[in-house]
């Protein structure tokens, strides 16, 4: 799921401009569905719950994948900000109680701060696309006047970063107010995630070795 998260990354910047790149990253997006639902099928609950959710980002993406669908945009991106803020809950709680440090829970807090931004990503395309100046971008890097998803990703990456605002800048007041609680959540997840190993190490040191994805539980 890591490797998926982290190739969309790449492909984002490469979809506005071709449409063989759009198609791979949002049938990229459709697996990202898949591989979180896998990645909780521990859980009845939590299963039952992504399915409700996932199916309907899926379908989604499918229509997306075709001309003259734009009616679809609004439900889209509200189902990818409903799918997201459930993977990013799913991955937590698996975080928060696993007992030792594992490859595969390394894997989930990488992959947690990926989800993050994508979930604000949507979020800022929601606004975007009710309130078209929520987010301004400089001219010289925006020729076409136009705010595309894949801008918003790599602005939602560098605002949970904290690298701060480059040619893309927050306008409005709700714009403002998104950033500002993304800004909280990037810097409380990252004191979270120290806290957290570090109250793990010493089970390292008195429990069972540092286990992989393969070793029986």
């Amino acid at each position: 799921m890591l490797a998926m998260l982290c190739l969309s990354l790449v492909l984002y910047p490469f979809a506005d401009s071709s449409r063989m790149f759009r198609v791979a990253a949002q049938l990229l997006d459709i697996g990202i569905v898949l591989m979180v639902v896998r990645a909780v099928r521990a859980s009845g609950r939590w299963l039952r719950f992504g399915w409700v959710i996932g199916v309907p980002v899926i379908v989604l993406q499918f229509v997306a994948l075709f001309p003259a669908t734009q009616a679809v945009e609004p439900w889209l991106l509200a189902s990818q900000v409903l799918f997201h803020a459930y993977a990013v809950a799913a991955l937590l709680a698996y975080v928060l109680t696993d007992n030792y440090v594992t490859l595969d829970e390394l894997f989930a807090i990488a992959s947690l701060y990926i989800l993050l931004a994508l979930l604000w990503a949507s979020a800022y395309a929601m606004l975007v696309y009710f309130s078209p100046g929520a987010i301004y971008i400089n001219v010289s890097n925006n020729l076409d006047g136009t705010v595309s998803f894949a801008e918003l990703v790599y602005f939602s990456m560098t605002t949970l970063t904290s690298v701060g605002f480059g040619e893309i800048t927050p306008v409005t007041s709700g714009a403002r107010a998104l950033v500002m609680l993304q800004q909280v959540v990037g810097v409380l997840y990252v004191a979270m995630l120290i806290a957290r190993l570090t109250g793990l190490y010493g089970n390292v040191e008195r429990g069972p070795r540092l286990r992989g994805p393969g070793d029986p539980r």
